[in-house]
């Protein structure tokens, strides 16, 4: 009892200064994660939203193959990808939303919002003019009704060789 009543009697201890300094640095160190986090958050979900639209366009590649049109039957493309997320309503849902333009079924439009907020669509034509065309945008993208290269816009940028940064 008597060690327990010296050691209890000593004045030991971190000050309140010391205290406020540790609390100082790690309040830095979370104002410095947190934006970062944040960031890395929103990539890895517009990176999730192109992963959705490259897969159902191989899918859409493959329905072209068999039968030389592009399709929006969500039952023919998941008899090729059974795991796709399609989206037939248009709007804001979860999912790939698949446009054939009446121009002509050699030609799809798929486009996706990622969670963050940004607009992701590929544009696939198999005509002779044609190609593959990566579209990001911030706001809602239209589909392009004619064949080729879509135009760029105020919100929406296209690119023939991947995913551009949002505008």
């Amino acid at each position: 009892m008597h060690w327990m009543r010296e050691r209890l009697s000593k004045e030991e201890g971190f000050t309140l200064i010391e205290l406020m300094v540790v609390v100082l640095i790690i309040a830095v160190l979370v104002a410095i994660a947190i934006p970062s986090f944040l960031g890395f958050r929103n990539r890895a979900q517009d990176r999730s939203a192109q992963a959705d639209l490259r897969n159902t366009l191989l899918a859409e590649k493959a329905v072209w193959v068999d039968t030389g049109a592009y399709t929006e039957v969500e039952a023919t493309l998941k008899a090729f990808e059974p795991t796709l997320i399609t989206n037939t309503s248009g709007a804001a849902d979860a999912g790939v939303f698949t446009d054939v333009p009446a121009v002509s079924d050699d030609a799809v439009c798929l486009a996706q919002i990622s969670q963050s907020g940004s607009f992701f669509a590929i544009f696939d034509d198999a005509s002779a003019t044609g190609g593959s065309f990566y579209g990001a945008g911030s706001a809602a993208i239209t589909c392009p009704t004619a064949l080729g290269q879509p135009a760029d816009t105020a919100t929406v940028v296209w690119s023939p060789t991947g995913f551009p940064a949002v505008p």
